[in-house]
Parts: C-alpha cells; sequence; structure tokens
C-alpha cells in the first residue's frame, strides 16, 4: 500500500483534526472582541443595553434582476488555511491586472481588516445590518485601488440577533448586494468563516465560483466529503457556481505534503485543482497591514496567484 492509499485508510476511517487549527486561527484572528451588552445608538453613536431582536430586521424591497459583479466565496471546513490571507492576496492581484474589486467580509471574526489595516472601530457589515444603514457607507480603500467592506466589531448579542435574523431571511445578503450599486464588471470576493454555518449558506446562495481553500494536511482531506455535502444543493440551481479547490501554502521541501497534494489530485478527481505555495513575506504583511505582492516579484507564489486572478478572470468572462 502507498504513502497516498495510507492517507486515504486514515481518513476514510476516522475524522481527523488539525490540532494546531484552533490556535492557528486564535493567533491569526486575535483576541475576541469584548462584549458589554450594548449596541450603537443609531441617531447619536451613544450606546445603549439590548438583550431582544433588533427593531431593524426589517427585508427591504431589491431587485435581482439588477446588474451585479461576479461573487466569489472563499470557503473551508477547517480553520487556519490562509482564507483571509488568500483574499487580501487575490484583490490586490485582480486589481492589478484592470479587474475592480470589493472584498467583502463575513466572518464575525473580522480579521479582514487587519490584513487591510482597517481601523477596527470603524463600522462593518455586523452592526451596520442591525442599525439598517446602507452598506455604500461601509466601503473601506484596499490595495491597489480595491475596497474592502469589513465585517466589523460585533458583541456576543449582536452576533446572536444577526445570525438568528440572517438564518430567517436567506436572501438578506442578496439584497443588501443588490443596494450596492456595482456592475457586471466587477468582482467581489467574499470571505467566510469555517465550518458549516449561516454566513457560509448566505455566501453560497449568491456565489458565481466557490473557492475551496485547503492546505495540504489530512485534517483538511478528510473534510471534503463534508464539504461536499454542504455544497450539492447549490450545485443542484439553474445556474450553479463553479467550483475551484486551492492547497494554499504548499512547502514543496516537505514530502508528505506532496504526497497530500497527490492525495486531493486522486480524491477530486477531474475537478480543478490548483496550489499557492507558500511565501513568508504574505506573512509579513500581515504584521504591517501593507500590501502582500508588494514584495513578490519574481516567487514561485506570485505566479501562482497571478494564475489564480487569471483563471477567475477567465471565469468570469465566461459567466
Amino acid at each position: 500500500m502507498s504513502r497516498t492509499d495510507d492517507l486515504f485508510a486514515l481518513c476514510g476511517n476516522s475524522r481527523p483534526r488539525d490540532p494546531k487549527g484552533r490556535n492557528a486561527r486564535l493567533h491569526f484572528f486575535g483576541t475576541l472582541p469584548f462584549d458589554d451588552g450594548t449596541r450603537l445608538n443609531q441617531k447619536d453613536g451613544s450606546r445603549f443595553s439590548t438583550h431582544a431582536p433588533s427593531a431593524y430586521e426589517q427585508p427591504q424591497p431589491y431587485d435581482l434582476s439588477a446588474p451585479c459583479p461576479t461573487v466569489v466565496a472563499l470557503v473551508s471546513v477547517n480553520g487556519g488555511v490562509g482564507r483571509s490571507t488568500l483574499v487580501t492576496a487575490l484583490s490586490s492581484g485582480l486589481q492589478r491586472l484592470g479587474e475592480s474589486v470589493v472584498a467583502l467580509d463575513l466572518d464575525p471574526q473580522n480579521a479582514l481588516r487587519q490584513h487591510f489595516g482597517v481601523d477596527p472601530e470603524l463600522l462593518g457589515v455586523g452592526r451596520a445590518s442591525l442599525l439598517d444603514t446602507r452598506w455604500e457607507t461601509l466601503l473601506q480603500a484596499g490595495f491597489a485601488g480595491c475596497q474592502v467592506i469589513p465585517f466589523g466589531n460585533t458583541g456576543i448579542q449582536q452576533k446572536d440577533n444577526l445570525q438568528g435574523w440572517l438564518t430567517r431571511e436567506p436572501k438578506w445578503l442578496a439584497q443588501r448586494l443588490s443596494t450596492l450599486g456595482l456592475s457586471e464588471r466587477q468582482i467581489m470576493l467574499i470571505d467566510t468563516p469555517a465550518g458549516d454555518n449561516v454566513y457560509l449558506h448566505q455566501a453560497l446562495s449568491v456565489a458565481d465560483c466557490v473557492l475551496v481553500v485547503v492546505q495540504p494536511n489530512a485534517a483538511c482531506l478528510g473534510t471534503l466529503d463534508q464539504l461536499d455535502a454542504v455544497l450539492a444543493g447549490y450545485l443542484e440551481r439553474e445556474r450553479p457556481p463553479q467550483r475551484l479547490y486551492v492547497i494554499n501554502q504548499l512547502d514543496e521541501r516537505s514530502a508528505f505534503s506532496l504526497d497530500m497534494v497527490d492525495a486531493f489530485k486522486l480524491r477530486l478527481g477531474d475537478r480543478p485543482l490548483e496550489v499557492v505555495h507558500r511565501e513568508p513575506s504574505i506573512s509579513e504583511a500581515l504584521a504591517f497591514a501593507t500590501d502582500p505582492l508588494d514584495n513578490l516579484a519574481a516567487s514561485v507564489a506570485c505566479d501562482d496567484i497571478n494564475d489564480l486572478c487569471r483563471l477567475l478572470i477567465a471565469r468570469k468572462k465566461a459567466r
């Protein structure tokens, strides 16, 4: 039995977990925002106590036939695989190739604002939605001319209110995007939380392309069945989203990682699979909130990012 067969046997007989996944997420996202049981007053910005669903949770009319951007949702079952990092790099890469990009953070951990250096105190989609604030007021400048919409800091009660609302209103995200006034020429990249959750389903409901982000390890390989089950209903739509799998942060010096790439290829069959190599300067960019592509000239990772950007552009044109 080959090492690849061993990997499949392992993943078929158990539900492995990456023991470092939680620690990696905590290191990447930082501490969770403190919740004091209050939210902002819409009129004057003061804070007042709330332990009930927001009064602003009212559906608004929207036109689904209006022009809309190509939506790419970056998803994964496993945490710590580098979704937010990849959203940041792709936003810059697509913008440099002449595209107009908006990066949307749908993860309550609010990590994307760290990558782009967005002020943590600025209002984001979490509280803005509960306060009935229009999303176009949330747009922030990103790298290379792209724009960013952060999730923003939210407390525990605010998260509960929003998740309850999103569960009851499956077209919440479609409605909000329709009010942004984005054109068909634009691309929206959506950063989603790890796992099966209401934010993921909202993103999948509007996605034209689903970018499944994994790392070359047994934990990610072992959860592909779970992700397939989540995606199944969306792939039955009249216009199903395209799927693209990305092995992120590949270190070719590791024989085991290369074996894992072979295992993923066998598992995915003819489904498209791309690779982004590990590059320390991308991680360093997060520490300084700088453009991760600024220092990637003539690197393998830069070629990987650009190849992935061109692939997304080609799929946008074929939409």
